[in-house]
């Protein structure tokens, strides 16, 4: 919906004849409004008519706020002068330094800032994608009743007719205003008495107790700093401070693995080759081990009309972190994830029984958020991001519970692959929890850690459980990058709200073998989460632990795994030979054939957290032999803080079989021939 509020003294509209073949009444010639008059013209539009008494309840809200903002600026002009004053006296006082400031002139009397009666007139010109259901001209009414009710003296001009109108808008700060209203299903999000326990290593459930200063008490059995500092930022507050700069950032433009661009919307990045290359592992990697676990793949459009009600349904709750596109006379949303069209999809599908568990995998490139600006955070959070989903139709709530078990351990072993320490959480209803709780606990103890619960009174929203997998940053800050949800609601054809009104839902249904028509319930499951925060997370934690454990990549997930130094270039046709059987056995390495010193380029390896570095000299030429740095990729410190275990003068096989131990699991992936050679390797930043 479209509304542009003009303030106005007095307003005056004609009834010339009828524009439609089925015009509201209009039992008056002319409607003659005298006093202050704010006039709203409205436009409808395609997705506003899958419920008007929403969207009437939303557009009566906006003009009740104009109102507010025209009667209330007087006043706010008053305390800016004020605050002018005061500033000016400091200056006559020499407290401070300066120059005196105007105070502010209201543009007109103040008696003008008021409004008598509202006027809402629909308005086609202010939007090019208008409803064409009849129930749009419902809407004028009902904000006009709507604004009655709340004691506004309101009137609507019929929807139908040409008409000549005549208004005097006053002219004064805020006589002219313009607001875009998005349809706004607002979920059941009001989270009232959570709860909060520690479940320790052990299975022992704790309460969380909080001193007189809100810091967390010691938890019986837990002395794991980093932990205290986990639940400090669940329970507290995830601001992060915009003062110091995420930590991964400076790490990923040094790597050259990804930027931003000045040239997109903010939360849009570029990627560099050596992060293209551990993207397209990484999709490799999650796409291999969801196809062995059992899932089928697909593909759905980033974009989807908002003309279909169960996706007006869905996307109506999430109205303001939506990008919106343009082509000819239609409308689209650029999709804020996957759930949309692959549930539309399920709706579609002759379901059989036999099916479930129906484990479906996107990998989604791309899902678009219009986050607010200050939320942006680097890899963090984001406006387009990569999200490999896997959403699986189960049954019923029981098989749904044991599918939800066994992908439970899925993701711990990709968490685990990729080389990322993590925090459990589990969110769940009081009454699922109090059922399932054996299960739970169960899980929980594998970790060997502690693992966080939060328990509601009521659902929250469209599931009864979610499991999240948590990473600590570097400013100690947690966000979530593995997740599994039950959802109970999405596949029912009907939810109806708190306040009774039923709201469509996608309609997901299958035959049992009973007969009967039933509703599956569905996972939905980021078993890595998504690709930029994964790379945010490896970051971050090697950051974090930079002063106890060795920083790095694992050696499948390193852009580079093999560094060729030599001592002279003597060795350089040497170097050249084990380069290509190195590349030709499908690992990535390079060459270091700057004329620098032997210390220097170890040093850059060093700083580039190579997996392994190879140096050969004039001896290791001769017994066509390497000598190894072997990092210690994400282990503690060897004697005197050395980040490497070194093993002189083997053979290159010794080195290609430790290569094919760390990665034999593993998508490989091939560097680009210029990036073999510090000689041809391109940079991308100054």
């Amino acid at each position: 919906m479209k509304i542009l509020l003009i303030h106005s003294e007095n307003v005056e509209v004609t009834k010339n004849k009828e524009a439609t073949s089925n015009p509201q009444e209009f039992s008056e010639d002319i409607i003659k409004m005298e006093g202050l008059i704010l006039v709203a013209y409205v436009s409808v539009e395609d997705q506003d008519t899958y419920d008007t008494d929403l969207i009437a309840k939303q557009g009566a809200k906006v003009i009740e706020e104009g109102i507010l903002q025209i009667s209330g600026f007087p006043e706010k002009i008053r305390q800016k002068n004020e605050e002018i004053r005061e500033h000016n006296k400091k200056i006559d006082e020499g407290k401070i330094k300066g120059k005196s400031r105007k105070l502010v002139e209201l543009a007109k009397d103040v008696s003008m800032y008021q409004v008598d009666k509202v006027l809402v007139y629909p308005w086609a010109h202010l939007s090019k994608f208008l409803s064409k259901e009849s129930n749009a001209m419902e809407v004028c009414p009902k904000i006009a009743k709507l604004l009655e009710g709340k004691g506004i003296d309101a009137k609507y001009s019929p929807f139908g007719w040409y008409k000549s109108f005549k208004i005097n808008c006053i002219g004064h700060e805020v006589a002219e205003m313009y607001r875009d209203v998005k349809l706004a299903i607002q979920p059941e999000e009001q989270i009232k008495n959570a709860v909060f326990k520690v479940i320790t290593p052990s299975g022992n459930e704790l309460d969380i107790k909080l001193d007189k200063k809100k810091n967390i008490s010691p938890i019986k059995g837990i002395d794991d700093n980093d932990f205290y500092l986990f639940l400090k930022s669940e329970l507290g507050s995830r601001r992060i401070d915009k003062a110091i700069e995420p930590a991964h950032i400076k790490v990923m433009k040094k790597f050259e693995l990804v930027d931003f661009d000045p040239n997109s919307d903010k939360g849009n990045l570029r990627w560099y080759t050596k992060g293209v290359i551990m993207k397209n592992l990484i999709k490799n990697f999650t796409e291999e081990r969801v196809i062995d676990y059992g899932a089928i793949l697909i593909d759905t459009p980033i974009m989807y009309t908002v003309k279909n009600k169960k996706l007006t349904a869905q996307t109506a709750r999430f109205p303001a972190r939506s990008y919106w596109l343009e082509s000819g006379n239609d409308r689209y949303l650029l999709r804020y994830a996957s759930d949309f069209l692959l549930f539309d999809l399920f709706s579609s599908m002759n379901l059989k029984p036999q099916y479930f568990p129906l484990r479906v995998y996107e990998w989604e490139q791309y899902s678009f958020r219009r986050e607010m600006e200050g939320e942006l955070t680097g890899l963090r959070r984001l406006r387009a991001f990569v999200m490999p989903d896997m959403h699986s139709l189960c049954k019923d709530l029981d098989s749904a519970v044991e599918e939800f078990k066994k992908q439970y351990f899925l993701i711990k072993d990709l968490l685990k692959d990729l080389g990322i320490k993590s925090y459990v959480i589990f969110r769940a209803t009081q009454e699922f929890y109090n059922e399932n709780k054996d299960w739970i606990i169960k899980l929980i103890k594998t970790e060997n850690d502690p693992a966080l619960i939060e328990l509601w009174e009521d659902r929250y929203y469209y599931y009864v459980l979610k499991f999240e997998r948590n990473v600590l940053s570097a400013q100690n800050k947690s966000a979530t990058l593995s997740t599994n949800q039950i959802d109970v609601e999405s596949s029912l054809e009907y939810m109806e709200d708190s306040d009774g009104i039923k709201r469509l839902k996608y309609n997901i249904r299958f035959t049992d073998t009973d007969g009967k028509i039933k509703y599956p319930i569905i996972l939905h499951n980021s078993p890595t989460g998504g690709l930029e925060r994964i790379i945010w997370g490896l970051i971050e934690s090697a950051v974090r632990n930079k002063d106890k454990l060795v920083p790095g990549f694992k050696t499948w997930l390193s852009p580079v795994q093999v560094r060729i130094i030599t001592v002279s270039d003597n060795q350089k046709e040497y170097a050249e030979k084990l380069l290509e059987i190195i590349n030709n056995k499908g690992y990535r390495a390079d060459y270091d054939d700057r004329d620098e010193k032997l210390s220097k380029k170890i040093r850059q390896s060093e700083i580039d957290w190579t997996p392994y570095t190879v140096i050969i000299g004039k001896k290791e030429e001769e017994n066509q032999t390497v000598s190894i740095r072997k990092r210690l990729i994400g282990k503690p410190f060897g004697p005197k803080k050395s980040t490497a275990e070194q093993f002189n003068d083997v053979k290159l096989e010794k080195l290609l079989e430790m290569i094919e131990e760390e990665t034999k699991e593993f998508p490989k992936h091939k560097l680009p021939i210029p990036f073999r050679r510090f000689s041809t390797k391109i940079y991308f930043r100054h």
